[in-house]
Parts: C-alpha cells; sequence; structure tokens
C-alpha cells in the first residue's frame, strides 16, 4: 500500500533564495517551516520515507503563478 501527502507552498519574493513564505502539509499551515528553505524540507520529507512525485504551479497562469503544489507518497 501507498500513503500519499499533498503539499502546497510559496518562495519569499521570486523565489532565488528558496526561503519558504508559507507551506502547508494536507491543507494545514505548518509555521514552523516559514522562512526554512525548500531544500531542507526535501530533506526532511525523505527521512521520513517520503518520494517527491510531482510539482504543478498554483494560481491562474503563467503570469500569476503565486506558488506550488508538491505531490509526495511512501509505502505504509
Amino acid at each position: 500500500m501507498v500513503e500519499y501527502c499533498s503539499v502546497a507552498y510559496a518562495w519569499v519574493g521570486r523565489g532565488w533564495t528558496q526561503e519558504i513564505e508559507w507551506i502547508r502539509i494536507q491543507g494545514e499551515e505548518v509555521f514552523e517551516w516559514r522562512g526554512k528553505y525548500w531544500t531542507d524540507f526535501l530533506n526532511h520529507m525523505a527521512q521520513q520515507q517520503w518520494e517527491l512525485v510531482t510539482v504543478a504551479p498554483l494560481g491562474g497562469g503563467k503570469a500569476s503563478v503565486y506558488g506550488v503544489v508538491a505531490y509526495f507518497k511512501r509505502p505504509i
């Protein structure tokens, strides 16, 4: 069996530093990741056995992307 997890997030500014502005895991905002790096979050998820499956932009189109949604999976 496989468990899935959705994560929605936005970076500070245009995302050049990859600092997390906000992040929601399974729809709930997780404040302790604010201001930390996306790569650190990915490493944390990997340590929890989560595998990144896909990512997609959040917003109304290329000109109005304001965040990203990422989907993870792991065996149960």
